[in-house]
């Protein structure tokens, strides 16, 4: 299916003017750095299924800090981002998750294709830290592994702005959490195939764009002093708004995520605000 999807946008691209400057696909021009300071929040509510599921609130800061990126040449641009988040549940007692994320890198690759733009890239997340659950159910944010996930997609003008498509497979490595005063708990595959659509145009100088995203988790293993499990395969979709706004040097990034679906729960509805500022030089 998702082949016929990305194969799909290549022929839209063939038939379409060449592609303007796109905000969904982002990269620095060559020999220019952008420095990306931003700030997110999240509000979510999950229910799991079935009888006596409870629901679960949480909010607070997430996904915020500060990204760097280079712009190599004219085809490759480097990218790395450091982000934090600190929110916290609503039961009582409330628990916490709070910490840096895992430090990520990018390799963007832009190829121009007469008519579109072709985009590939790979995408590491490098944990520093094993994930830690507390005895009072706090937890941190690492992923206690690293990550790996190869992209492609195209971009091109359409409908009077740009249409495009990504698709991206991330390859987990072993995880490791460590469970305060138990053993620690190793997590194996749970890898993830992700597809998007997006739609953008230009109001003046502004760009406004939204995208439609799908994401395909497979079962992740957990193994602990002899004893098995796991998590069991699911699907998110969701819906992303964003627009950037120039202001001579640098930008405003104003974005909203919403995650409004999940297989494994009745209700899995994550609001995820954030607004960013790229200065470039």
């Amino acid at each position: 299916m998702y082949s016929k999807l990305f194969a799909s946008l290549i022929v839209l691209a063939s038939f379409s003017a060449h592609a303007a400057d796109s905000e969904f696909f982002y990269q620095s021009k060559a020999g220019q750095s952008d420095l990306t300071p931003r700030l997110g929040y999240v509000s979510a509510a999950v229910k799991g299924k079935g009888a006596g599921a409870v629901e679960t609130k949480f909010s607070g800061i997430y996904q915020s800090g500060v990204s760097y990126e280079y712009g190599i040449n004219e085809m490759f641009s480097v990218e790395g981002t450091l982000l934090y988040s600190s929110y916290e549940t609503d039961s009582t007692p409330k628990t916490k998750t709070s910490g840096l994320q895992d430090p990520q890198v990018v390799l963007k690759g832009t190829s121009d294709m007469g008519n579109a733009n072709l985009r590939f890239g790979l995408r590491a997340g490098l944990s520093l830290e094993k994930a830690e659950d507390k005895a009072n159910g706090d937890s941190n944010t690492a992923s206690g592994g690293f990550s790996f996930a190869p992209y492609v997609g195209v971009d091109t003008e359409a409908a009077g702005g740009s249409v495009g498509g990504r698709l991206f497979y991330t390859f987990m490595m072993e995880r490791t959490r460590e469970e305060e005063g138990g053993p620690d708990v190793k997590t194996k595959d749970g890898n993830v195939l992700g597809l998007s659509a997006f739609y953008e145009t230009a109001i003046t100088d502004v760009i406004l764009g939204g995208s439609l995203n799908y994401a395909s988790y497979d079962t992740a293993k957990l193994t602990s002093e002899g004893m098995t499990g796991e998590i069991k395969s699911f699907n998110t979709t969701g819906l992303s708004l964003y627009s950037r706004m120039p202001f001579g040097s640098w930008a405003l990034l104003p974005r909203l995520d919403y995650d409004f679906s999940h297989s494994e729960a009745s209700k899995f509805d994550i609001i995820n605000l954030s607004v960013a500022a790229r200065f470039g030089f």
